[in-house]
Formats: structure tokens, sequence, C-alpha cells
């Protein structure tokens, strides 16, 4: 479950900008006060637009009830599918998925019980226009999902760090402060483990150390070297091969299997804006 949670979602939004999140972080995020808040605008401002002009020909109290629940489908379908997106990503690593196709898709089955729902409702009045309906939801949804990618999701970020607290992990049956940890090396039967005023070793696997890890904190980028996240981070090229120099100035090498990962990564968490 742990590794499945870990799993990168990477997107492109309307204008062609990058986003990557973890899945296990965009629960977080969809579960937060900020997107709650963004929710409820919504609905309020889809009940108030009435974007289907039923209001002439159901009664005005079914609004609070169809676009909520019309909403929630839509929601669950969204994740639904990135779930799947989840899944895929760990067979195909480098895989980015259009958010305007994501909309696409969850609209179609969306729309159609919307249609459906108002023409029942209105005792066949509304005569159902899946194709003019459709089309005026995407360009809407795909206004409302930029706004929300491009100023709400970063605050959801910022929120949520600062709130992660202290933690620790386990290293030779010791307990080690991750926050102030920089990187370990592993060697033969030992690792060395770097901090922001002193090293240590110990002897452990460091499979088993990145097991107690999530995407946030660090990534492997060789099998010998796990590096903690860092603003510092930058990657060189040297020799034709892919490094990353630290902020204590350690070079870690870039296995080639793991250059993608290591990139999508860096551009994520270090330097998310580049």
């Amino acid at each position: 479950m742990k590794y499945f949670l870990g799993a990168e979602l990477r997107f492109w939004d309307l204008l062609g900008e990058r986003i990557s999140i973890s899945l296990r972080l965009y629960l977080r995020v969809l579960a937060h006060k900020r997107s709650m808040l963004f929710i409820f605008l919504c609905m309020v401002a889809l009940i108030a637009a009435d974007p289907s002009g039923a209001q002439s020909y159901v009664p005005f109290w079914l609004a609070f009830v169809f676009w909520p629940v019309l909403f929630a489908f839509y929601l669950a379908i969204t994740t639904s599918l990135v779930l799947l997106v989840a899944a895929v990503s760990r067979l195909i690593p480098n895989l980015r998925v259009p958010l305007p196709i994501l909309g696409f898709v969850t609209l179609i089955p969306t729309v159609a019980l919307c249609e459906t729902g108002l023409h029942f409702a209105s005792n066949g009045t509304i005569e159902p226009d899946f194709l003019g309906k459709f089309l005026s939801f995407f360009f809407m949804i795909q206004g409302v999902e930029t706004v929300y990618f491009r100023f709400i999701l970063p605050e959801i970020r910022n929120d949520l760090d600062a709130e992660e607290p202290s933690r620790h992990l386990v290293v030779g049956g010791e307990k080690v402060e991750l926050t102030k940890l920089l990187h370990i090396e592993a060697r033969e039967h030992h690792v060395h483990l770097t901090f922001e005023n002193e090293t240590s070793v110990a002897r452990a696997r460091l499979g088993d150390i990145v097991a107690q890890t999530q995407t946030e904190d660090g990534m492997q980028p060789h099998r010998s070297w796990w590096v903690a996240r860092d603003p510092a981070i930058r990657a060189e090229r040297k020799n034709g091969r892919l490094v990353l120099r630290l902020r204590d100035d350690t070079e870690v090498p870039v296995a080639r299997t793991r250059t993608d990962d290591v990139i999508a990564w860096l551009q994520t968490h270090v330097n998310p804006a580049e």
C-alpha cells in the first residue's frame, strides 16, 4: 500500500505547465480545508449561475441537492482516474497525462447524468443536449482547474509542509532525526550518514532505511546513495553523466536507469517552479 501511495502523478495543465504530485500528497490536498472551501464556492457558483438553465422547469430547492450530488459524482470519477494513473505510472514511470484529457473523460458520464437527471426532474420538459452542455462544461472546468492548480494548490502545499511534524528514522537500532539528515551512502555492510553538523556510521542496510521514507523526504538516485530533499541540490553533468551536487559540495552519482526519475523528482520537490 505504501508503495502504491508513493506513486508520482505527473500532469500537464491547460497552459502546458508541468504538475507533479505523489498520490499520498494528492489525497491530503483533496481533504485540505482550502480545497473544501474552493469546492464549496464552486458549488455556490453552479447553483447561482444555473448553467443548465433548469431553474425555470424544476423546483429551486432541487438545485441545492442536484449540483452537490453532480459535483461529488464528478470528483469521485476524477479520483478514480487519478488512482488508475497512479497504478499505470508504476509500470510507465515517465507517464505524464494532460489534465484536459482527464477532464474530458470524467465529463462524459457526468454530463450524461446531468442531462438525464434534469430530463426526469422536469417531467420531460428539458430535452437532453449532451453535446452542447458537454462543451460548455468542459471549458468551464478547464478554467476552474487552471485557477486551482496555479493559485490554490501551491498554498496548500505550503500549509502541509508547515504542518509536517518532526520525524525520525531507525538506523542500526538508533533513532535519527530525518529533518537534519543530508545524505546517506552505503559502503559494504555499513551506512555513512551526513547531517548538518556531523557524520555517523551504522551497521544497516540502505534499503531498510529508504523504506521508512516518503517521496517528499528524499530520493535514491543510485543504489548506494539516498539524498534528502533540499533546495540547494543542483543537477550537473560530469563526463556525460548526471550527478547531484549537494549543499556540502558532495557529488552523488545518478544511475543511468534512474535519470528520468531523478529529474522528475527534482522538478517536483526541489525546483517545482522550473
